[in-house]
């Protein structure tokens, strides 16, 4: 099987990371070797721990933004593993926090050291525009597929929502603030914008 870059987008909720861990697991139950990381930017759930909503959890590597992929990689691949067992798979949480050269660096690590690479992210952030990593992976993919989710309405969830602590929709911000259920939702751009005419008639 030729070697791939791959990019799962989603919206929050939309079990982005349960497929990763599961995909992790079912790699391991087979003896095919995979390294999982995560960038530093998420601190949710600590220092090298990948968390799902469902509860599962494994340990990962954590990468900071001025971190060489590339190198992590073969790095691992050579002082972690042995010549009889080299590293097969790649797998990258939150991968809308790399930047645009790391991906380009997990682009190298497909065509030059010949290990798959999947990454599991949001496509945009609360504001709609695309994250810097996000964009540069669905220039670079050799496939691409949504993880689709359902909206309260029932349309498809494709916008990550930020919400005050009054329930009312944030549109101004920084592009990166960590959180969960507790500053966004999940919703239809329908409904997003509905939310955001309702609070500007209200100010």
């Amino acid at each position: 099987m030729s070697k791939k870059l791959y990019f799962y987008y989603g919206t929050m909720a939309s079990a982005k990371t349960l497929r990763l861990l599961t995909t992790a697991y079912n790699f391991e139950e087979n003896n095919i070797k995979v390294m999982v990381i995560k960038p530093s930017q998420d601190t949710r759930d600590g220092n090298g721990v990948i968390r799902s909503r469902v509860g599962l959890v494994r340990k990962c590597i954590m990468v900071q933004p001025d971190d060489d992929l590339f190198v992590a990689v073969e790095q691992y691949n050579t002082k972690m593993l042995s010549r009889f067992t080299q590293l097969e798979w790649v797998l990258v949480d939150e991968a809308q926090f790399l930047t645009e050269k790391q991906v380009d660096q997990l682009a190298k690590v497909v065509d030059i050291l010949g290990i798959s690479v999947m990454c599991y992210g949001l496509r945009t952030d609360f504001q709609s525009h695309l994250f810097p990593g996000s964009k540069r992976l669905m220039e670079l993919a050799d496939d691409m597929e949504e993880i689709k989710a359902s909206c309260k309405c029932g349309r498809k969830t494709n916008i990550n929502a930020r919400i005050d602590n009054n329930g009312k929709v944030v549109t101004v911000g920084s592009q990166v603030l960590v959180g969960g259920d507790d500053l966004y939702r999940p919703m239809c751009r329908k409904c997003w914008y509905k939310l955001i005419s309702e609070r500007d008639k209200n100010k």
